[in-house]
Order: C-alpha cells, then sequence, then structure tokens
C-alpha cells in the first residue's frame, strides 16, 4: 500500500515536470512572459520608471 501511494506521487511528479518543461521549451513560456512584461510596461509607463 505504501510502495503503491509513493509510485503515484512519483508518477504525479514526473507528470508536471514533463509538463512544465514542455510549455517553457515548445509554447514560448519565456518569451510570452517578455512580451506580457513589455506590453504592462507599454500601458503604464509612469507607475514603471
Amino acid at each position: 500500500m505504501r510502495e503503491k501511494a509513493l509510485g503515484i506521487l512519483l508518477g504525479l511528479f514526473v507528470v508536471c515536470f514533463v509538463a512544465i518543461i514542455v510549455e517553457e521549451a515548445f509554447l514560448g513560456g519565456r518569451r510570452r512572459r517578455r512580451l506580457q512584461r513589455e506590453a504592462r510596461l507599454a500601458r503604464s509607463p509612469e507607475e514603471h520608471p
């Protein structure tokens, strides 16, 4: 029972880790965040000197 629970937790960890890697590598995670930051700065330049 304990081994099964640990196996399930390890499996969920691996799935989440792979999902993060795929999102960053193939879906442009960093580029999207950079574009969002630049858009936010362009909208309100007086708030961010």
